[in-house]
Order: C-alpha cells, then sequence, then structure tokens
C-alpha cells in the first residue's frame, strides 16, 4: 500500500515550503531545508491539519527605543539637516558671543570690587588716623575740630554705585547666557534628529531594495529546490547559492562603525552617502 502524498514542509512562520508530499519525502526535505537554509524551525504536518499561528517576533532587548522624529516631508530629509546645521551655526555663534560677554562682565565687575575695596581701606585708615589724633587732643584737654576726610564717603559710595551696576550687567549677560545655551542645545538636539531622519530614510530605500532582491532569490531558491522532485539533482554550487550566511559578530560591528562614520560625515556634509564610507 502506498503512502499518501497529502504531507507539506513548512517553517516556523507558516510558510509552506512544498506539498503533495509522502511522510518520507517531506522528512527528506525538512531535513534538507534546516541545513541548507537558515531557518528557525521546519516541521511536516498533514496538508488538512489547522495552520498553526506564527511565533510572535520579539525585538531584541539592543534595539533602542525608538525616538520621535521632527514632522519631516519624506524625500526632503537632507533640506531639513541643511536647515538645522545653518541654525545650529547660528546659535553655536550666538552663544560663543554670549560667554565672551559674560566673561568681559566678570572681569569689569572684579576691577570695579578692586577700586572699592582699596577706597574703603584708605578710608577706614584715615577715620582710624582721624580719631588717634582726636584722642590725642582731647587727652591734652584742648578744644578739637573735625576736619573733613581725604578720602571722602562719596567717593565710597561712587565706588559702590559702580560695583552694583556692574554685578547688575553681569546678572543680565549671564541670564541671557543661560538663553543662548539652551537655544543651541535645542538646536544641537535638531541637528542629531535631521541627521537620524537622513539615515532612517536611507534604511528605508535599503529595506525596498532588499524587498525586491529577497523576493528574486525566494523565487530563484524555491525553484531550484523544487527542481530535484523533478529528476534534477541538487549540486554542491546550488546548495550553497540558496544558502543564506547570517553575518558575524565582527562584521555587524564593523557596518556599525561605518554608520556612526556617516552620522559624522552628514554633520560636515549634508550631500554625503552612505556608499561614501569606507
Amino acid at each position: 500500500m502506498m503512502t499518501p502524498a497529502n504531507f507539506q514542509v513548512v517553517d516556523g512562520k507558516g510558510h509552506v515550503h512544498a506539498k503533495n508530499l509522502t511522510s518520507s519525502q517531506a522528512n527528506g526535505m525538512a531535513e534538507m531545508l534546516l541545513a541548507t537554509r537558515t531557518l528557525g524551525s521546519v516541521r511536516t504536518e498533514p496538508m488538512n491539519a489547522a495552520p498553526q499561528p506564527a511565533a510572535p517576533a520579539c525585538v531584541p532587548h539592543i534595539v533602542p527605543t525608538a525616538e520621535p522624529l521632527p514632522a519631516i516631508k519624506p524625500g526632503s530629509e537632507r533640506d531639513a539637516l541643511r536647515e538645522a546645521i545653518d541654525a545650529h551655526l547660528d546659535t553655536s555663534a550666538r552663544l560663543d558671543s554670549a560667554n565672551q560677554a559674560v566673561e568681559r562682565a566678570r572681569a569689569f565687575l572684579d576691577a570695579r570690587q578692586v577700586e572699592l575695596d582699596a577706597l574703603q581701606a584708605v578710608h577706614e585708615d584715615e577715620v582710624k588716623a582721624s580719631g588717634a589724633t582726636l584722642a590725642a587732643i582731647l587727652k591734652a584737654g584742648g578744644n578739637a575740630v573735625l576736619s573733613g576726610d581725604r578720602v571722602s564717603r562719596g567717593a565710597v559710595l561712587e565706588a559702590e554705585a559702580s560695583r552694583d551696576t556692574a554685578s547688575a550687567a553681569l546678572d543680565q549677560l549671564i541670564a541671557e547666557q543661560v538663553e543662548s545655551d539652551s537655544t543651541y542645545k535645542a538646536a544641537e538636539t535638531a541637528v542629531r534628529l535631521a541627521v537620524m531622519a537622513v539615515k532612517r530614510a536611507d534604511v528605508a530605500a535599503m529595506v525596498e531594495r532588499l524587498e525586491a532582491v529577497k523576493a528574486e532569490f525566494t523565487a530563484l531558491a524555491t525553484a531550484i529546490d523544487a527542481a530535484r522532485f523533478a529528476d534534477v539533482p541538487m549540486t554542491i554550487r546550488a546548495q550553497d547559492a540558496i544558502r543564506l550566511d547570517v553575518p558575524g559578530t565582527g562584521s555587524i560591528s564593523e557596518t556599525a562603525a561605518r554608520w556612526h562614520r556617516y552620522s559624522a560625515a552628514l554633520r560636515d556634509d549634508v550631500d554625503a552617502t552612505w556608499e561614501d564610507m569606507q
């Protein structure tokens, strides 16, 4: 009695690789697929069996959480990056100017404080000297008349006013510096996100290319696989051709480094491309 040819071979994603096979043929093909394809799992089942749900896809924990990007019209990512870089350069110049203004204001305030300290020291010394003279006169029983100080209190008050004015100017410039720094950081974030948008657009284009290549690969690989059931033997060259090798850790690390170089290059040249990176 012949074994009925009502078995099929299905991978873990639910894709049917072959139908109308006997149980032995299905087992043989399953073993061949596991040996020549990078499939997570392959099973044989009767063709009338209820379909099994595919295992849910899991996101590797090493994949970073997606960061929201600014609203950029598809296809204009590089224009958005160019605008972000121009704004970044402008805010950088403004922050540099604000930093220099604060440095000058601090130096000016320090100079006014030194002047005030000097006048106060002289004023206090002369007050002490006048007090000693007055004490000697009064001790001798004479009548004394107080004379004006050589360094008037008015000069000290004027120096204090100059110091306070310089301090107020510094406070204002520091506030402007903080605002400039905040604007600069926002511009830096905008550049980083614009670079990310360009890279994501590049990856989207790569995905489209890969989908087209994958569709062609799948069609060819299926035809080569199926030919062995039509008296066309599977050669070593054919097995190598339909095998997909998963990139090793070293290859992934090298390519990731290339992406980092691309990120840096985009900040210097908006027209830089992935293909330019080596």
